[in-house]
């Protein structure tokens, strides 16, 4: 389980909301201090008017008294409690979007080899942190202050009971902290087992018009069963852990109590003691036990939250892509040189073997090669998303490994085989990752490119709605939308990944044309296994 230490991981994201942390933790000192007198005041009623006196007034008065700190400490209570309800949803917002900004800067490689559901759960655990700063957790660690004044009252009361409290306190603290243990220890095996249903769970929903095409429904509930009841045996026994502790710490609590009444008896029977210093003494007694309780205890909430924040840590910790890339492409791509380059997503795979050549500004280079010969994985070498295994990739004489990855892209644009549209309206996706361009540069690019006909031809043309990736438009007019958006930037190199292979006639004629007639100032890109319609490439690099 998580240790405690994990929780200083959190000062750069408590930095800034500092203030309001330590106002919140002065209201819940001052609740305490308010709320102290409550039994004092109601044992001296017991003695000195229900059983003395029996004085009215003085009852109301003793009442009105009880009532006004009771008013006041909700007041106080309610005040700083609301403090920690902000600052939990603060600091669990703001470590959410670091932790999204971090996968998002992560390299390709591990991103590649990780379940996406695994990576989802890491982000969704970001809310169990956020009970760190609840006002539960934070009154546990007040109730000590609770427990310092009702142990200082309770010697005013009678010393010779204070002690036995004091006796008692520790035993209370130590059995609650061995029972909770196993506990602890189930719940971890629980995360994991979520996490892991999680990642099925995510993938069944990914593939799911693969699952049915394919006829695997059975195959695949059969996996996501298997993990399920991994959840439900280590669920139990967690529940099973939970239930142990639980009795065990009523147990001893009730036995506690039940010494302190024989003591207490024993010297209301002397005359040594009153019912009302005893029922103080009582109350008194509960919050010191309560506050040992819940100190031995709360490793329970806490330490599987700490355990959140190591198992986050470990992404925002991992080296980005950027790692080592300090360099970056501040001037126009003048050429791309490719020398003895190799690579290999695993030992057993090589996929690039010995690849060199180069490509020069103006030029546009048809990159040849049947399915799986490698094109696709070229295509990601060149945008920095993976690392060469050997050999070097070079623009303008800078190898590609030290250019920071983001400066490298806002000089090359891309139009992927398999294109993600983002939900929204056609236009949001042309513009999308180019905040700096307006909607009428948008119309002034179609206009260029001689595609309003075929703009026009979706439902609201620009305004078009896109649901969820291509859901709204056809695959040929997601081609285009992609299309425009590498073309609006006219950026130094631009990559076409399969511009023809996997759209309707009319696309490709269209696709064809444009790259046939446009003056590209840079280096165009085409990658492809077919060659016909052609005719405009200056350079062709067979892989």
């Amino acid at each position: 389980m998580g240790k405690l230490s994990s929780i200083l991981k959190l000062k750069p994201f408590l930095k800034k909301y500092f203030g309001i942390f330590i106002i919140g933790i002065i209201g819940m000192i001052l609740s305490s201090i308010v709320s102290t007198p409550v039994p004092y005041i109601i044992g001296h009623l017991m003695d000195k008017v229900l059983l003395g006196k029996k004085s009215l007034s003085e009852f109301y008065f003793y009442i009105a008294i009880i009532a006004i700190l009771y008013i006041l400490r909700y007041v106080i209570s309610f005040a700083s409690k609301y403090v920690f309800v902000k600052i939990n949803n603060l600091v669990v917002n703001e470590m959410r979007c670091s932790v999204m900004e971090k996968v998002m800067d992560l390299p390709m490689s591990y991103l590649a080899k990780t379940e996406k559901g695994y990576v989802q759960s890491r982000i969704n655990e970001c809310s169990s942190v956020g009970s760190i700063f609840s006002p539960s957790i934070i009154s546990v660690f007040l109730s000590v202050v609770d427990a310092g004044l009702a142990i200082i009252t309770m010697f005013v009361i009678n010393y010779k009971l204070a002690i036995v409290a004091i006796v008692l306190a520790p035993v209370f603290f130590f059995s609650a902290k061995l029972s909770a243990e196993k506990f602890m220890k189930s719940t971890r095996a629980m995360m994991e087992a979520s996490a892991f249903l999680n990642g099925e769970s995510y993938e069944i929903i990914n593939g799911i018009e693969t699952i049915k095409v394919l006829n695997g429904k059975k195959s695949k509930l059969s996996k996501f069963k298997e993990k399920l009841n991994e959840l439900i045996k280590v669920s139990i026994k967690q529940s099973k852990s939970m239930v142990v502790f639980m009795e065990n710490t009523q147990l001893i609590s009730n036995f506690g109590s039940l010494l302190i009444l024989f003591i207490a008896g024993l010297l209301i029977l002397k005359g040594q003691f009153t019912i009302g210093l005893y029922t103080s003494f009582s109350l008194y007694i509960d919050r010191v036990f309560s506050s040992a309780q819940g100190i031995a205890t709360i490793g329970t909430t806490i330490k599987p939250s700490c355990l959140s924040i190591e198992r986050i840590y470990e992404l925002l910790d991992m080296k980005d892509e950027n790692t080592g890339r300090n360099k970056v492409l501040n001037e126009e791509i003048n050429s791309i040189k490719l020398k003895e380059v190799n690579f290999k997503y695993d030992e057993n795979k090589t996929v690039l073997k010995s690849l060199s050549f180069e490509m020069k500004k103006g030029e546009k280079v048809l990159i040849k090669g049947e399915n799986g010969s490698g094109k696709s994985t070229l295509i990601k070498l060149l945008l920095g998303l993976y690392d060469q295994s050997s050999g070097n990739i070079f623009y303008n004489n800078i190898d590609v490994t030290e250019i920071n990855t983001e400066s490298l892209r806002e000089r090359v644009g891309i139009v992927s085989q398999n294109i993600f549209l983002f939900r929204g309206t056609v236009l949001e996706n042309i513009l999308y990752g180019q905040n700096k361009k307006s909607r009428q540069e948008v119309e002034d690019i179609i206009q260029e490119l001689n595609l309003w006909e075929y703009v026009n031809k979706m439902p609201n043309g620009l305004d078009t709605e896109i649901s969820q990736s291509t859901a709204g438009v056809s695959g040929g007019q997601a081609q285009i939308i992609a299309f425009i958006r590498a073309m609006l930037n006219d950026k130094d190199v631009i990559i076409l990944d399969e511009p023809i292979s996997n759209v309707d006639a009319e696309t490709r004629e269209i696709v064809l044309n444009i790259l046939r007639t446009r003056d590209f100032r840079g280096i165009l890109i085409v990658v492809s296994h077919l060659v016909e319609g052609m005719d405009f490439i200056d350079n062709v690099v067979e892989i």
